[in-house]
């Protein structure tokens, strides 16, 4: 059995189908920021691209979406 982090199990995972669930599952998550917190859309961005960086700290983000 693969490893959960290899790249082979990775790469079985992007489906559409599992691209389509993370796009709702993001877009549920910024909905409830904008509810919850009143964040507007720079807002929720910003929080998304701390995310990325937590996640991938040598992460290249252009600094025009911040």
């Amino acid at each position: 059995m693969a490893s959960l982090f290899s790249p082979c199990s990775l790469m079985e995972e992007w489906t559409d189908e599992f691209i389509t669930h993370a796009q709702r599952e993001l877009t549920g998550m910024v909905d409830d920021w904008k509810y919850d917190y009143g964040a507007d859309d720079r807002a929720c961005v910003a929080m998304l691209l701390w995310m990325v960086l937590k996640l991938n700290p040598e992460a290249d983000i252009d600094s025009s979406l911040v």
